[in-house]
């Protein structure tokens, strides 16, 4: 495995307040990043990676405004009753653990169908064999106020 591999942790979260912008805030403290000035990444991820899924994760290790590299997917409303849902998928070649991360957000059966449909498609179009495709999606009805849903792939921490 290349020394260029990266811990990548899948994180979620949901959250409501007075506006969509603090609401995305909720989310991110639930999802344990609010705490990070967020580099945002395109998809790839470095051979060598591991992807780990926790079902509770209180917090990313670093200080108030360290940058975690991060791809992430979110989803804002305000109407009573919308969902907010979005999802972060990934297909990971099993032999070198280079992966491709995809990001969608819609209503929940679309979010699974276009993250499913979207990871057969490129994992096709790569040499060697996949694991996958899977995925982690963030999903609430909206109440009284606006609500946040959020997934987020938070890798490598600096200051």
């Amino acid at each position: 495995m290349s020394g260029r591999g990266l811990d990548v942790v899948i994180s979620s979260g949901a959250g409501t307040a007075p506006t969509e912008l603090a609401a995305f805030d909720a989310a991110l403290q639930q999802a344990g990043v609010a705490h990070f000035d967020l580099i945002r990444l395109s998809s790839l991820i470095p051979p060598g990676s591991r992807i780990n899924v926790p079902q509770r994760w209180s917090a990313l290790a670093g200080a108030w405004g360290d940058r975690p590299y991060a791809l992430n997917a979110e989803h804002r409303v305000s109407a009573p009753g919308e969902r907010a849902c979005a999802g972060l998928g990934w297909v990971q070649n099993m032999e070198t653990g280079a992966a491709v991360l995809v990001e969608h957000h819609d209503n929940e059966s679309a979010v699974e169908t276009q993250l499913k449909a979207t990871l057969d498609d490129l994992a096709a179009r790569r040499p060697g064999r996949c694991s996958g495709p899977a995925w982690r999606i963030a999903s609430a009805v909206c109440g009284i106020g606006p609500l946040a849903a959020v997934v987020v792939a938070a890798m490598r921490v600096e200051p």
